[in-house]
């Protein structure tokens, strides 16, 4: 079955933390110490659980964002990830409402106004959660769930390749590997115009994708221990070799020859040997 929501093995380089929420919380945890310090015994255990509840709807917003980011970034993922954010919101207010009622002394009415208002200030400063399915579907090809989840898995990697661009210091070297992101991906648009085709060029993109993966990691492992120069000739040369190879399929794509599969793998897999990256 095609995953409707994938996210494993993804990269993130971005920081989707709730931050605010934590730091809404802090009033919160000085509050627990003050009346610990107090002997008060019922307001004590009605704090912490407010604070508690705090914690879990910031984290459930951080998961939330992570979330809307993964799948804003996506062009085949099936259905929008389960709303954490809507519940993070909701959480926060229902949070507030207990915080002004039980504990600062307001009537029913006016913590009701101040759980609407910490429900609705997040929906405005956080946004809401995607709820749009973008439904993919190939009804011309058998077990077109496996064609997706082969879709989903390729972009997975290019998006790996994308993030690793933005942590590599050499400018040529992140050149080079958002050029090859850029042409895996529209080598994966041709491919979703033309779902006949996406079970065959399977082989082709896992190693030609995991490659660039692998010189990236190569990469940053060597020059963590120093640089050498004719290391980064050899990744270069497996770059280009990558770069030329998406350009050349997705041109065969468009013309609608078939993929030159086996030679064009074993070319790489010989460069990655030869360069001792695989």
């Amino acid at each position: 079955m095609a995953i409707k929501y994938r996210q494993t093995h993804v990269q993130s380089v971005n920081n989707y933390g709730a931050w605010l929420l934590y730091f809404y919380s802090l009033p919160y945890l000085l509050s627990i110490i003050s009346k610990l310090l107090k002997g008060e015994i019922i307001n004590l255990v009605i704090v912490s659980a407010v604070f508690v509840g705090t914690i879990l709807a910031a984290l459930w917003m951080s998961i939330g964002l992570k979330n809307k980011g993964l799948y804003s970034s996506r062009k085949f993922v099936q259905n929008p990830p389960f709303p954490m954010m809507f519940l993070g919101s909701l959480l926060l207010g229902i949070t507030s409402f207990v915080s002004a009622w039980l504990l600062n002394g307001y009537s029913l009415f006016a913590a009701i106004g101040f759980g609407l208002a910490a429900t609705i200030g997040c929906w405005l400063w956080y946004g809401m959660d995607p709820v749009k399915s973008k439904n993919i579907s190939f009804s011309d090809i058998n077990d077109s769930e496996k064609a997706l989840e082969i879709l989903q898995d390729s972009e997975s990697l290019v998006i790996n390749i994308e993030n690793s661009s933005k942590n590599i210091n050499n400018a040529q070297m992140s050149s080079k590997l958002n050029s090859i992101a850029a042409k895996a991906r529209e080598v994966l648009n041709v491919l979703f115009e033309n779902p006949k085709k996406i079970k065959k060029a399977r082989r082709f993109l896992n190693t030609y994708l995991t490659g660039a993966e692998s010189v990236v990691e190569r990469y940053v492992e060597t020059h963590e221990k120093s640089e050498n120069k004719e290391l980064e000739e050899n990744f270069k040369e497996v770059l280009d070799n990558i770069e030329e190879v998406f350009s050349k399929q997705h041109e065969k794509l468009i013309s609608s020859d078939v993929f030159d599969l086996d030679v064009d793998i074993e070319v790489l897999n010989t460069l990655l040997k030869k360069q001792g990256i695989k």
